[in-house]
């Protein structure tokens, strides 16, 4: 069935740190929000690579999706010492991340496993430069009170966003129950409006962040979760994609693996600072209730960095096999481009000598 697209007014649901890796992604327009962060020394790098081998004056552009690296890079203090410029570039979506590789804007972008598959079907000269796994449900299939399970939703309206990691999650959702996204008809609206689709009844059932679930559920006690991130298979990554020119210069690729170092060093403190991290990045930030704000940790607010190898692949690959099944893209392709055994062996080491808290 052909989807449905809605423009309802704006969600008071807010986002999830998981959520805030995707938005739309058939746009490739540029967001216009570009913060600049630039460290220079002080405290001791707490990277393995030696300050001395990434000359003065390099810059790293960052693609960020509203401060989401940011935010926990400066609050844990793991900037501290960097021995390069760190430029980073707000944008509000993976898929305009993928476009702000594409204008040459940014040298690293993090983004949800879907828009990580369209950078390989656009051709983006890009490869995985890291790779995290979402700790908990993080993201969610609810449905209306009276539909209890996914093989109800067959000719049914459920809302997920278009080119999102929220896409992939429902397309594995929908197939637990031997369904595609043929079978139902999708209401495509942005992230934020995910949640008011329920309440304003034109859809069924939705894809939502941990806290428009608890807003939703609070309203209606009998909303059932029919699944889960955490419940479907094969598992969603989000990735860190670099561009080719970035990893063949010495000096941007010696900061790539520096700031990767400090990237797991600030998610190691927030699983150690959870309090402080919700009242500067939920509350302050987000403008949540710290109620809310807590919820969403409790639910899947943290990561873990995982090793590059077959397992992201695969899981990837499995996004393109799904689009195709569905008819939402006309042929299938392969997302191995995105992967280098040499990039990823490098990114394996520094994981390796980088412990990690949980």
């Amino acid at each position: 069935m052909n989807p449905t697209n809605l423009t309802p007014s704006k969600s008071s649901f807010a986002f999830s740190r998981r959520t805030v890796t995707s938005l739309l992604a058939t746009t490739l327009a540029l967001s216009p929000v570009v913060g600049l962060g630039a460290v220079h020394a002080g405290a001791s790098s707490p990277s393995v690579t030696k300050s001395a081998t990434i000359p003065a004056g390099t810059t790293l552009n960052v693609g960020d999706q509203q401060q989401f690296l940011e935010n926990a890079l400066q609050d844990s203090g793991a900037l501290k010492g960097v021995p390069y410029k760190v430029n980073f570039v707000e944008f509000d979506s993976g898929p305009l991340v993928d476009a702000g590789f594409a204008a040459h804007q940014i040298d690293l972008g993090f983004m949800g496993d879907l828009p990580a598959s369209l950078a390989v079907k656009s051709g983006l000269p890009v490869k995985a430069a890291a790779a995290f796994l979402p700790i908990g449900a993080s993201e969610y299939l609810l449905a209306k009170p009276g539909i209890t399970k996914i093989s109800q939703l067959k000719g049914q309206t459920v809302a997920y966003t278009t080119g999102t990691a929220e896409q992939a999650f429902a397309l594995r959702a929908l197939a637990t129950a031997g369904l595609t996204q043929r079978n139902v008809t999708q209401v495509n609206v942005s992230l934020e409006q995910l949640g008011t689709v329920l309440e304003s009844g034109a859809a069924v059932a939705s894809v939502v962040s941990v806290e428009q679930k608890v807003e939703y559920q609070q309203i209606h006690p009998g909303a059932v979760v029919l699944a889960t991130q955490d419940t479907v298979k094969p598992a969603s990554y989000d990735y860190l994609l670099a561009t080719t020119s970035a990893l063949a210069n010495k000096a941007k690729t010696a900061a790539i693996d520096d700031f990767i170092v400090r990237l797991i060093k600030s998610e190691n403190w927030v699983k150690t600072h959870e309090s402080t991290y919700v009242n500067d990045y939920y509350v302050k930030l987000d403008h949540l209730q710290a109620s809310v704000a807590n919820l969403i940790l409790k639910a899947g607010g943290t990561s873990t960095y995982v090793p590059l190898n077959a397992s992201e692949q695969s899981a990837l690959q499995n996004v393109v096999n799904l689009l195709t099944s569905a008819g939402a893209i006309p042929k299938r392709y392969s997302v191995a481009a995105l992967f280098s055994a040499s990039v990823s062996a490098n990114y394996n080491a520094i994981l390796k000598a980088t412990p990690q808290n949980g």
